[in-house]
C-alpha cells in the first residue's frame, strides 16, 4: 500500500510517499513539487547581483547563502590572479552572524519542530513552548541586524569584508543580546549553565538535568527513538570554519575531502514531479549538518552518545542540541576577539576585470552549502548552489537509498515522519 504525506516545515513543503508492508516502512520516496529558479535568475546577472539576490533563497539560512556567495566571489578573484585578504575584524564579524543564523535555526526547529511532534508521538500533553522558540530566534536576529542591517535577506558582507564598521557601542549591544541568549538557554532549555552541559562526557547526564532539553531526551527514550532512524553512519562536513572540521566521516574514522568529488543525480520520484536532485560523495550518500559537525570534534559526549546508539534519531536530535550549546559559546569569544579599529573591508579590483570560475562553500545550519560560479568579464556565465537537504533528504532508489530513505525504513509511518523531521528539511533552498 502507498500512501502520500505532505509535510509543512518551517521554510516550504515537502511530499513523503510511503510504501507500508505490514504498517511498517518498507521504502518511501521524497518529491519537492515546487520550482524557484534562483540559478536561471542569476544568469547574465552582474556577479555582484549575486550578493543581493543568494540571500533571498531561504528565509532561514540566508547569511549561510551569502557568505556561500562572497566566498565563491573571492575565490574567483583569487583564482584569476588577485590576492584577497580579509582582516580578523571581519572575518569575526561574518563568523559571528552565521552562527547566530544557526542558532535561531536550531531554537525554532527544537520549539517549533522537534518537541511539539515528539510531544505528539509520546502521546503527552506537555506545555506549548512554540514562543519560547520565536523568542530565542528574536535576540539572535537583533544580534545578526546589529552588524548586518537586517534580517533575514542582509547583503553586507562583499569581496574583501564587510561593508559595516561597528563602533564599541555596537559591539557591545550584540554582546547584550548574546548574553540575554544565553541566559535563556541555560535557563529554560538546558537547567544548567552552558559551561557545565558543555562539559558533559556522557548521555546519562542529561537525565540530571530538569529542563527542556531533559525533557526532550526523556521523550526520545519513550518512544525508543534511541533504536530508530538509523541512516549510512557516513558524514560530510565540507564548510572551512572554527566551529567546524572539514572531513568525511565513516563511523567515527575520519577521511580527507575533496570538494572534486561531488555529484548531482536526479531524484528517484516515479509518484510525481520533484524539482530536487539529489547531492552524493564519490558516488555515496552522506549525512550532512550538526551530527555530523559533532562527530567530526570527536567529542566525549558525542563519541558516548554514538558509541552507544550509533546515527540513530536520538542521536541526531541531541547532537543538534549539544552543538546550539558549541556555537553560542563559541559566539562569546568571536565578539570579545572584535577589532573595532581594523578595516572592515579591503577593497579588491572592480568584478568587471574577473573572469574565472570560483566556489564557495560554508557550514549552513543543516549542514554544508556549496555555490559554484563561473564569470567573464564580471558577468554571471553559470551559477550551481548544493544544498544540505540534496545531501540528507534526496531521493534514490530501494537498492540505494538516502540517508532520510534509509532511516524512515522499517518503522511506524508516524515515526518515519517524525525520524524525517529530526532531518530539519528546507524545501525552498533545494529546488533550482
Amino acid at each position: 500500500m502507498i500512501t502520500k504525506q505532505l509535510l509543512e516545515q518551517i521554510e516550504g513543503e515537502a511530499s513523503v510517499y510511503f510504501d507500508l508492508k505490514e504498517d511498517k516502512v518498507d521504502f518511501a520516496t521524497v518529491v519537492f513539487p515546487h520550482f524557484r529558479g534562483m540559478e536561471s535568475i542569476l544568469e547574465a546577472k552582474n556577479a555582484l547581483d549575486a550578493l543581493v539576490i543568494t540571500p533571498r533563497v531561504c528565509g532561514i539560512c540566508g547569511h549561510a547563502h551569502l557568505m556561500a556567495t562572497v566566498r565563491a566571489l573571492e575565490d574567483a578573484y583569487k583564482i584569476a590572479g588577485y590576492d584577497v585578504k580579509l582582516t580578523q575584524k571581519a572575518k569575526n564579524i561574518r563568523e559571528f552572524t552565521l552562527l547566530m543564523e544557526m542558532a535561531q535555526n536550531h531554537f525554532k526547529w527544537l520549539y517549533m519542530v522537534i518537541n511539539p511532534e515528539l510531544e505528539k508521538l509520546a502521546a503527552i500533553k506537555g506545555e506549548k513552548k512554540v514562543l519560547k522558540g520565536a523568542y530565542a530566534a528574536s535576540l539572535a536576529s537583533k544580534a545578526i541586524a546589529v552588524f548586518g542591517g537586517q534580517w533575514p535577506h542582509s547583503s553586507y558582507m562583499v569581496p574583501g569584508g564587510v561593508t559595516c564598521d561597528p563602533t564599541y557601542v555596537d559591539v557591545l549591544q550584540a554582546q547584550s543580546h548574546l548574553d540575554e541568549l544565553v541566559k535563556f538557554f541555560e535557563k529554560e532549555s538546558l537547567g544548567t549553565s552552558l559551561e557545565a552541559f558543555l562539559a558533559f562526557d556522557s548521555c546519562k547526564e542529561f537525565q540530571s538535568l530538569s529542563s527542556d532539553v531533559a525533557t526532550v531526551e526523556a521523550n526520545l527514550i519513550s518512544t525508543a527513538m534511541q533504536e530508530k532512524g538509523f541512516a549510512h553512519d557516513r558524514f560530510l562536513v565540507m564548510g572551512q570554519h572554527d566551529f567546524s572540521h572539514v572531513a568525511k566521516l565513516k563511523g567515527t574514522r575520519a577521511f580527507k575531502i575533496d570538494s572534486r568529488h561531488l555529484s548531482l543525480s536526479d531524484a528517484y520520484a516515479p509518484e510525481a514531479k520533484s524539482y530536487a536532485k539529489n547531492a552524493l560523495y564519490k558516488d555515496d550518500f552522506y549525512e550532512a549538518g550538526p551530527l555530523a559537525r559533532m562527530m567530526s570534534f570527536s567529542l566525549p559526549i558525542i563519541k558516548n552518545m554514538h558509541r552507544r546508539y550509533k546515527d540513530s534519531a536520538y542521536t541526531r536530535v541531541m547532537a543538534r542540541i549539544f552543538e546550539l550549546a558549541f556555537i553560542l559559546q563559541h559566539a562569546q569569544t568571536l565578539l570579545k576577539d572584535i577589532s573595532v579599529t581594523q578595516e572592515s573591508v579591503i577593497d579588491l579590483s572592480d568584478i568587471k576585470s574577473i573572469s574565472a570560475e570560483g566556489a564557495g562553500i560554508v557550514e549552513a545550519p543543516r549542514g554544508s552549502l556549496v555555490h559554484k560560479v563561473s564569470i567573464k568579464k564580471g558577468m554571471i556565465q553559470e551559477y550551481r548552489i548544493i544544498t544540505p537537504t540534496q545531501f540528507n533528504i534526496g531521493s534514490s532508489t530501494r537498492e540505494k537509498p538516502t540517508p532520510v530513505q534509509k532511516a524512515m525504513r522499517g518503522v511506524s509511518k508516524e515515526d518515519a515522519l517524525f525520524i524525517f523531521r529530526t532531518f530539519d528539511v528546507c524545501s525552498v533552498c533545494t529546488t533550482h
